[in-house]
């Protein structure tokens, strides 16, 4: 069998893979089968995605709070 996210044979006696039905009462509409791996990272990517954007909006916010603050001379008293 084929996974449905990266193309690639599945090979059913030595990986592991998950097998995924979507149901409408008692019909089956659809059917997916993938490498463990392949449904790990796409369960995941949105949380990247969040963490990505999250880290982005810190950084600007890092910026505009740099821009605001007055600056501060240092001096080292030895």
């Amino acid at each position: 069998m084929i996974c449905d996210l990266c193309k690639n044979e599945i090979n059913t006696k030595k990986e592991k893979y998950v097998h995924i039905e979507d149901w409408d009462k008692e019909e089956i509409k659809k059917e997916m089968w993938m490498h463990l791996a392949c449904f790990n990272k796409a369960m995941n990517k949105d949380l990247t995605n969040l963490q990505k954007q999250a880290q982005e909006m810190l950084n600007k916010a890092g910026t505009i709070f740099n821009k605001i603050s007055p600056k501060i001379d240092e001096y080292t008293i030895t």
